[in-house]
């Protein structure tokens, strides 16, 4: 096994991807949290110079030091066989993951703004418009999973964004993609991780 560490801020935010990927895989490592960059009590400040990019999250494998999130996850996607098998579903998970990040980005931009229009457009147009596009790749590809009819971070990264919206009734409308974060969230290891992981406010 190897001797792996993944340090971020005590949030789920961009190390969450690296340790769904991790628990799933249920492999060992070192889960080193900071306080987050507005606690008064965080070491960032001191840290922050000495990574590579002025940027968390770090992911340690043995002597290799990784920087941003999507390269960490995705090397670890590849190590749990979770990446597609072939060249084609590689690029078929990548397209769902960006998908997702672009979600995600969009909505962390508008948060950290406090733009609450932009915010509520968000939730009701963007998100939804995209929860009903993923729905139909989904349909496309067998109804069960977004690649090659096998479990995929595909799965795994639209179940970590859908599990963290605020309303659990985004998915009405959606009965293929709310059948899969239930299967998703009922996987064991990843179950169990949800479960027993520190509770963050994001």
């Amino acid at each position: 096994m190897p001797n792996i560490k993944l340090t971020y801020f005590d949030l789920r935010a961009r190390a969450e991807p690296c340790r769904l990927l991790l628990a799933y895989g249920g492999i060992k490592y070192e889960d080193d949290r900071i306080p987050p960059p507005w606690d008064a009590a965080t070491t960032w400040p001191t840290l922050k110079p000495t990574t590579p990019f002025g940027q968390l999250p770090l992911l340690k494998w043995d002597d290799e030091v990784l920087c941003q999130s999507m390269a960490c996850a995705r090397f670890i996607a590849r190590e749990v066989g979770l990446a597609g098998n072939t060249n084609m579903e590689s690029a078929q998970v990548d397209e769902i993951i960006d998908v997702i990040q672009d979600l995600i980005n969009a909505g962390v931009k508008l948060f950290f703004a406090k733009d609450e229009a932009g915010m509520k457009k968000h939730a009701e147009v963007t998100v939804q418009t995209a929860l009903g596009q993923l729905e139909k790749k989904l349909a496309s590809r067998g109804g069960q999973y977004f690649v090659g009819n096998n479990f995929s971070w595909a799965d795994l990264h639209t179940f970590m964004y859908i599990s963290d919206l605020p309303s659990k009734s985004v998915l009405d409308g959606f009965p293929k993609l709310a059948n899969l974060v239930e299967r998703v969230a009922n996987i064991p290891n990843i179950k169990k991780w949800v479960e027993t992981r520190p509770v963050t406010a994001m």
